[in-house]
């Protein structure tokens, strides 16, 4: 774990740019010897390329570099270093899920490894609020393919997993428990685009980047177990490789109503997936240096 440690240290004692130069010395490294990494990027690279997106030379160090970054990136958020100024709104559903919280409703909302999930739950953590009324985040993670990092997180902030919800233990009673909360006027949080070692026998297909790729089933089936309203949401930075940029934060509340009966859930969860990827996709063209999936998104399909 001494390159955690590392990064650890350069995040609390260098200036940002400093910290960036480190990250793109060590990455480099990385990626000369990384050859498993660079397959998996290749992959996702190669599809973006066949969607007409240009992608430049040296494309899967600069996307291993952009991940390397984004750790960066969460251990500045969780040491409350980046502030709600730093977050720009972009014109879309933000107000209405702002209004929601201050009349106390909470919400489910969907995002991704696209950009930095953490964002959120960072900021609130430090009091930073868009809203009047103050709220809780409950992130739904699956704990089993990130120890050490979160281990170094908690050094950060020791009441880091006070609210997280472990992905491969949730039954009738924690969907009651997160019912509850989001009745309360708190937000639970789950990333719709990442298939587990436990979960790859529970997917839902559907046309990404044009292939057919396969996205977890339980996070669209804890929708519609929910029953809340259903927002995406995105954090990503302006400029892929400056952690000191600026961020765009996009939320999208979802037209698919999953208020219907039994018979008709499958048919409204696959049109919630078609929503969420769209906009996924979407962004992926704009930032594709920035989705954070390493392994072959269309293996198996």
């Amino acid at each position: 774990t001494w390159h955690f440690r590392f990064m650890l240290w350069v995040v609390c004692h260098l200036p940002l740019f400093l910290v960036e130069f480190c990250t793109a010395v060590v990455c480099f490294f990385f990626w000369l010897g990384a050859a498993p990494v660079r397959a998996r990027s290749k992959i996702y690279l190669k599809h973006l390329r066949n969607a007409g997106v240009r992608v430049g030379v040296f494309g899967t160090y600069k996307h291993i570099l952009s991940f390397a970054l984004s750790m960066m990136e969460k251990m500045l958020g969780w040491k409350g270093a980046i502030k709600l100024n730093r977050i720009e709104s972009q014109n879309d559903d933000l107000q209405m899920l702002v209004n929601h919280l201050n009349q106390g409703q909470g919400a489910f909302l969907l995002c991704s490894h696209l950009g930095n999930m953490e964002m959120l739950r960072s900021l609130t953590e430090y009091g930073e609020f868009h809203t009047d009324k103050r709220f809780q985040v409950y992130p739904v993670i699956d704990l089993s393919g990130s120890k050490k990092f979160n281990a170094l997180l908690r050094e950060l902030n020791p009441d880091l997993m006070e609210t997280v919800i472990d992905a491969n233990s949730i039954d009738v009673d924690s969907a009651i428990w997160m019912k509850d909360k989001i009745a309360e006027g708190n937000l639970v949080v789950i990333a719709g685009d990442r298939t587990s070692e436990n979960t790859r026998n529970r997917v839902m297909e559907t046309t990404f980047l044009g292939e057919t790729a396969s996205f977890p089933e339980g996070a669209f089936t804890l929708a519609g177990v929910l029953n809340a309203p259903v927002y995406f949401v995105f954090a990503i930075r302006k400029h892929d490789f400056n952690i000191r940029s600026s961020y765009e934060m996009h939320v999208v509340r979802a037209k698919t109503s999953l208020d219907c009966l039994r018979k008709d859930r499958p048919v409204r969860l696959k049109e919630l997936l078609r929503e969420y990827t769209e906009i996924l996709e979407s962004l992926c063209k704009k930032h594709p240096y920035q989705w954070y999936n390493f392994y072959n998104f269309w293996d198996g399909v």
